[in-house]
Formats: C-alpha cells, sequence, structure tokens
C-alpha cells in the first residue's frame, strides 16, 4: 500500500513538473501572449492555459499516455483544428501551431495531411515563412513523392526568397511525380529560363516531353520548347 501511494505520489510530481517546465519552456519560445480588449470572441485567458496540456515533444506524451501514436496524433490534430479555427476568429495570432504541427508529424510521420496544412497556412497566415519550409522540408524526408510538398517548397522559394533558380529546380521535381499537373512542366521552364539558366530550362522539357503520352501535351510542351530555343 506504501508503495502504491509512492508511485502516486511521485507520477503526480512527474505531471507537475512536466507542465511546470512546458509553462517556461512556452513562455521563453513564444513570448507573452496580448489578448485583444476589442474581440467579442476571445476567451479570458492567458495562452499557457490555451493549450497547457500539450507536452513539450513526443518523449513526453508517450510516457504520459501510452497508446497508439497514431491515435494520439488524431486527438492532437482535432485539438489543432479547433485551436486555428479560434484564433482565425478572434486575435489571429498562431504561436502554438507549429508546435502542434510538429508533435503531430513526429507522432505520425506518414500522415501526409498535417505537412500540406503547414506548407499553406505557415507562411500566408500566419506569416512563419522559415517555420513553412521547415515543415515541407520534414514532409519531404517522409514524403519524397509527394508533388504538392515540392510545388509547395517551389513556389514560396520564389514568392518569399526570390530563388528563382531553387524554385525552378523544385517545381521540375514536382512535375515528374504522378498525378502532378502538366501545367508544372512549363512553370519550371519559365523560371529556370528567368534565372538566366536557358539550358537547364530545355532539359526540363526534354525530360518532361520523354515522359509524357498525351498528345495534347505534348503539343503544349513542344511549343513552350520552341519558344525557350527562341527566347534571347
Amino acid at each position: 500500500m506504501k508503495a502504491m501511494i509512492c508511485s502516486l505520489i511521485c507520477l503526480f510530481l512527474f505531471i507537475s513538473s512536466t507542465l511546470l517546465l512546458q509553462t517556461r519552456f512556452l513562455d521563453k519560445r513564444y513570448g507573452v501572449h496580448r489578448l485583444n480588449p476589442e474581440c467579442p470572441w476571445c476567451e479570458d485567458k492567458g495562452l499557457n492555459e490555451d493549450v497547457v496540456y500539450v507536452p513539450l515533444n513526443t518523449s513526453v506524451m508517450r510516457l504520459i499516455s501510452p497508446a497508439d501514436p497514431h491515435f494520439l496524433a488524431d486527438l492532437l490534430w482535432m485539438r489543432t483544428a479547433y485551436y486555428f479555427g479560434q484564433h482565425v476568429l478572434t486575435d489571429r495570432e498562431y504561436p502554438y501551431l507549429l508546435h502542434f504541427l510538429d508533435l503531430i508529424t513526429d507522432l505520425s510521420p506518414a500522415w501526409d495531411l498535417p505537412y500540406l496544412f503547414g506548407a499553406v497556412i505557415l507562411p500566408t497566415e500566419v506569416m512563419a515563412v522559415d517555420s513553412g519550409f521547415y515543415l515541407i522540408d520534414k514532409g519531404l524526408v517522409y514524403h519524397p513523392d509527394n508533388w504538392e510538398l515540392w510545388f509547395f517548397k517551389g513556389f514560396y522559394l520564389w514568392k518569399f526568397r526570390g530563388d528563382t533558380l531553387s524554385a525552378a529546380e523544385a517545381l521540375h521535381k514536382a512535375s515528374l511525380l504522378p498525378d502532378s499537373p502538366a501545367y508544372l512542366s512549363r512553370l519550371s521552364a519559365t523560371f529556370a529560363t528567368q534565372a538566366g539558366q536557358k539550358e537547364l530550362a530545355l532539359r526540363f522539357l526534354q525530360e518532361a516531353l520523354s515522359n509524357v503520352r498525351d498528345l495534347k501535351q505534348r503539343e503544349i510542351l513542344l511549343k513552350k520548347l520552341k519558344e525557350v530555343m527562341d527566347s534571347d
């Protein structure tokens, strides 16, 4: 009996210490949350209370909740959806969004939806471009054949970093993957041409032509090939 009581006390102290360390960690990492006094939807509570039960990392989460990691990822995904929806209707601040998505993708790396969600939302809604790139690159480690992740990487390289050549290379990789839209071959060639890499653009188009079977698409690619060849 005494051993059981000691075990319960130790477990309580462990969980309390974890939550305390988490609070300090989140304060240091994300700063102080400012409530919007003019927001009728905002709840009158601090940011730590908003997600206080989310662990620092997946190791702690597995220790406290020893369950199927994919099930834990599902639960976190539902909490993420609520968290994002709540803040998009209120203060439009999302300091924990990357933390949520990072935990989910650690628990269930083969699930591609959280990576795609972060790829769209983090650079555009949250204005966290570096976080968006981080999640895209993390997704490509587990999903190297996902054309959408390569597309977002190429698009953001062009839009946010002005790196047209790297954008062309990423879009070209996307264009070679199954189910990718046909326009990506032409877009990658356009970016390569704009970067002053005419030969690279021609190689992209020739490689695309060797893989396409649709006659209409071949005609479009041949037209683009001629356009690049005739460009200065």
